[in-house]
Parts: C-alpha cells; sequence; structure tokens
C-alpha cells in the first residue's frame, strides 16, 4: 500500500514538472496539438472504462441479492462457542442452541431454528436436518458439526469438548480467509487507482494549465 501511494505521488509530481516546462517552452501550436492529443486520451480511457463499471455494477449487484444468504465462518465460530458454553453450564444440545436461536436474528440463527423445529417434530433427524442448513449456507464446516453433533448425542459422547476444537478450527479458517482478502486488496486497487485516480489527477494539474494558455 505504501509503495501504491509512493508510486501515484511520484506520478503526479512529474505529470506537475512536465506541464509546468510545456507551458513555459513549447510553442503555441505544440500546446494547441497537445490539447486535442489530451481529450482524444480522455475520451478513448472513458469508453476502455465502460465495459469495467458496467462489470463492477452487476457484480455490486449480485452480490446485494446474495447478501441475505451469506454465512460467515465467523457467525459459525459463534454459535459454536454459544452451544459450548450452554453445554458447559449444564444445559441440554437443544436448549443450548435454542438460547443461541433467540438471542440472534442472522440468517444462520432462522436456519438452524427450523432445523431445531424439523428434529423436534420428527420430520428429520439431527445430523439430516444439520447437513440441510450446510447446504442451504454453503459452509462446509457446518457438515462435521452436525455430524459431531449427530455422533456424540447418539454414543453419549462428551460434546462439549469436540465443538471446543471444531470452534478453534473454524477461527483459524476465518482468521486466514481475512489475511487472504487483506492481502487481495492492493491488487484490486490498482484498476481503480488506474482507471479513475490517475486520470482525475492529469486532469486536474494539465487543466488549468491549458486553460490559462487559451488551448481549451
Amino acid at each position: 500500500m505504501a509503495d501504491s501511494k509512493s508510486a501515484l505521488l511520484l506520478t503526479g509530481a512529474c505529470c506537475a514538472a512536465l506541464c509546468a516546462w510545456m507551458a513555459t517552452s513549447w510553442e503555441p501550436w505544440e500546446r494547441a496539438w497537445l490539447a486535442r492529443e489530451v481529450r482524444s486520451l480522455l475520451r478513448r480511457l472513458l469508453r476502455a472504462c465502460d465495459p469495467i463499471i458496467r462489470k463492477v455494477q452487476k457484480r455490486m449487484a449480485s452480490q446485494s441479492s446474495n447478501h441475505v444468504a451469506h454465512v460467515s465462518l465467523g457467525e459459525v465460530s459463534e454459535m459454536i462457542d454459544v452451544v459450548r458454553l450452554g453445554l458447559t453450564a449444564g444445559l441440554s444440545f437443544d436448549a443450548a442452541l435454542a438460547m443461541y436461536c433467540s438471542f440472534r436474528t442472522s440468517r444462520l440463527s432462522k436456519l438452524l431454528g427450523e432445523a431445531a423445529l424439523a428434529w423436534r417434530i420428527g420430520a428429520a433427524t439431527r445430523g439430516e436436518a444439520l447437513g440441510g442448513v450446510a447446504r442451504a449456507t454453503g459452509v462446509r464446516p457446518l457438515e462435521s458439526f452436525g455430524i459431531a453433533v449427530a455422533q456424540a448425542l447418539a454414543l453419549g459422547a462428551p460434546l462439549a469438548e469436540t465443538l471446543q476444537g471444531q470452534a478453534r478450527e473454524i477461527r483459524a479458517a476465518h482468521r486466514a480467509a481475512v489475511e487472504r482478502e487483506i492481502e487481495r486488496a492492493p491488487v484490486k486497487l490498482l484498476v481503480p487507482v488506474g482507471t479513475l485516480i490517475l486520470p482525475a489527477l492529469l486532469l486536474s494539474i494539465m487543466g488549468p494549465l491549458l486553460a490559462a494558455s487559451g488551448m481549451v
């Protein structure tokens, strides 16, 4: 990020120095030719940026339409921690899960509440209902959560320790995903810097000089 800012400042300084030199040393016909070339370059740049702008708009629209169905790994790890704390406090799994669903209004809590209702009325087993939640959200760690819960309750094994390990693994995966997004941020910034900021900077520097010389 620091390299990008340094490159941007260096480019701006070079453009300013170039414009000052042109305004003082070029002939009028040369400055008029440069003004025509700059206007032509800006028009071509705007036409070239139009597909990128449309693609970004479509992507933002699709992300906003799918935002309701998105469930992050952070939400899953939080849910497992709440259920584990409930189990440690002496609650049953159903009571601990109901406590989480009653205090949260997210997509995950709604799906888990529907799954709990399904196995309480006998429409599905716990494993099947939790597997359906994993498929609906597209979060694979929920599949292992459902399998661990079903096996522990069927065999009478302690569930709190298993959930503690799962929550730790999911938090590590969530942290790694966030770090990858942070590393990709400078690369994503190259497109707006190259297509929006640099042309605007060039125009803000050259515009007053060209206007003062009577070329625009």
